[in-house]
């Protein structure tokens, strides 16, 4: 790409790395206040953070109370954005609701609304550059690596143009709990560092520098995993018959789903993505375990569901969305999707031999 519009230096693009031009030479339009929030604010005080956890003194309170925080905003993304208000893996009664829109004003990743209409949009358009609001094949520069690092959180810095059907969802315009939380999403911002300032007696600026800005950071960092890591490295999931499911190029990992609630089973979830559970895996059909198939190892953490299980017992939580013992994925989940077939192409990725000879077939 040249950096030179009409013989002059094209700032825009020197400044944006090249992220203000999408695959089809269109220019993206910037989120001014993404990119001064997300971009240089937050940034620049959680390294301020980090810098002091190494050269101020801290204590395990604010340790404690950093992980609390981060725990509490995961979950609204995890459960409350993603597992409920996104797929509706189960029915949450209106204190739960509440507390976990609160939680996620408070992880600064977007309102309720806008989260939910990406991510299904995401799940529609799943690796197809320029549909994908946050696809790691949207860049093949830099080996790939600037594909990922536009997955992994730079896409926030320019406004999503929805495709059709998904400026608006009836299930959320209807909510009336999440048009208030889209309405006191920079209130809840503002919260998310007020409540570590109030412990400003004790801990000092850390209480805001770490338990604030650097835990948002890293919870922000975390989730942008799922959409990068969990797309280029990790295992495919296997259903009963031991076929990997390749729809997609999501994948499981095991780092991200620890760090991120067990969002990291990402491969599971776009499998099955309306079951609340993504940590885990299928008992192989007789045929296959006769043939020598191998089953599924490895433990899947998915602190998530666990907590679903709990709310459930509390009664907090009702009419979850049960995992199956066994499942077969259909014929469509078994090879990539035509648009996701020329991009591999395009990036000279084969498919595998089992893919090609369903494709034939």
């Amino acid at each position: 790409m040249s950096a030179l519009v009409k013989g002059r230096r094209d700032w825009p693009a020197v400044l944006s790395l090249g992220f203000n031009i999408d695959p089809s030479g269109k220019r993206r339009k910037p989120v001014p206040i993404s990119i001064v929030t997300l971009g240089i604010l937050l940034p620049g005080f959680a390294m301020w953070g980090l810098y002091r956890a190494f050269t101020t003194p801290t204590g395990i309170g604010l340790w404690v109370l950093a992980a609390a925080l981060y725990v509490f905003t995961m979950f609204g993304v995890t459960l409350g954005n993603h597992r409920y208000w996104t797929h509706r893996g189960f029915e949450a009664r209106f204190p739960l609701r509440v507390v976990l829109a609160v939680a996620s004003g408070m992880s600064m990743e977007g309102d309720i609304q806008g989260w939910v209409l990406n991510h299904r949009a995401h799940h529609r358009f799943s690796d197809v550059a320029g549909k994908d609001p946050h696809s790691p094949y949207e860049y093949p520069g830099w080996r790939g690596y600037k594909g990922l690092l536009w997955a992994q959180g730079v896409w926030l810095f320019f406004r999503y143009e929805r495709p059709p059907g998904y400026a608006v969802h009836r299930d959320l315009a209807q909510d009336r709990l999440v048009q208030w939380q889209r309405r006191a999403f920079p209130f809840l911002v503002v919260a998310n560092f007020g409540v570590p300032l109030a412990f400003y007696p004790l801990y000092g600026w850390n209480s805001v520098l770490i338990a604030g800005a650097l835990r948002t950071a890293a919870l922000m960092t975390a989730t942008g995993f799922v959409n990068s890591v969990c797309h280029k490295w990790g295992h495919r999931a296997k259903d009963s018959r031991g076929h990997e499911y390749r729809a997609d190029d999501s994948r499981n990992n095991f780092f991200v789903a620890v760090v991120a609630g067990g969002e990291g089973n990402h491969s599971w979830h776009h499998a099955d993505p309306g079951c609340p559970r993504h940590g885990r895996r299928v008992a192989l059909d007789a045929e296959a375990a006769a043939a020598g198939v191998k089953p599924e190892r490895g433990w899947h953490p998915d602190a998530t569901w666990r907590l679903i299980q709990l709310l459930a017992m509390l009664g907090l939580i009702r009419n979850v969305k049960q995992p199956k013992a066994t499942i077969y994925f259909a014929d469509k989940q078994l090879v990539p999707s035509l648009p996701l077939r020329q991009t591999h192409r395009e990036w000279h990725m084969s498919e595998p031999a089992e893919t090609q000879e369903l494709l034939a077939s």
